[in-house]
């Protein structure tokens, strides 16, 4: 599987090019794995969602992102120390907010965010390797780009 994300440590491509794939990849990963996520485990695995109110689109295309940028970075700062590769770096880390998200929503979701968690992930590691700026933007542009997605469906249906 490594080799079809190869892609993801390639950062002398056009932004636009890698930030197309990495895209498609993570909403392709996270359809699967929801699918699979849906079809396993039992409906009432995640804690109701009750009468909360639909998160501000300005939350889920900017505010998020960069504050699970900052995160991400903060994490991969101590696991690239402990771990033999950035692929194990970003496999952790990916683990890690399954368990944040499994938490905090249910083990649905955390199964559903481990996997564009593990692409931001591998998109900060590689980019770093440019500068933490480089890092930064291309790991929130992507963020934002896979948040659209839900954003859309939620304001579609308020």
């Amino acid at each position: 599987m490594l080799k079809y994300l190869e892609f993801m440590t390639q950062t002398d491509v056009p932004r636009i090019q890698y930030l197309a794939k990495a895209f498609a990849a993570a909403i392709l990963g996270t359809i699967l794995v929801a699918t699979l996520a849906i079809l396993l485990l039992p409906e009432n695995a995640a804690p109701d969602a009750g009468d909360r109110a639909d998160p501000p689109m300005i939350g889920l295309l900017v505010i998020w992102p960069i504050v699970s940028t900052l995160v991400i970075w903060v994490l991969l700062a101590g696991l690239r120390r402990i771990t033999p590769t950035y692929w194990h770096a970003a496999g952790v880390s990916a683990l890690v907010f399954l368990v944040l998200f499994s938490l905090g929503a249910g083990l649905e979701s955390g199964l559903i965010f481990a996997w564009p968690y593990f692409l931001y992930s591998l998109t900060f590691l590689a980019w770093q390797l440019k500068s933490d700026a480089d890092a930064f933007i291309m790991t929130g542009l992507l963020q934002s780009a896979v948040m659209a997605l839900p954003a859309l469906i939620i304001s579609s249906q308020a």
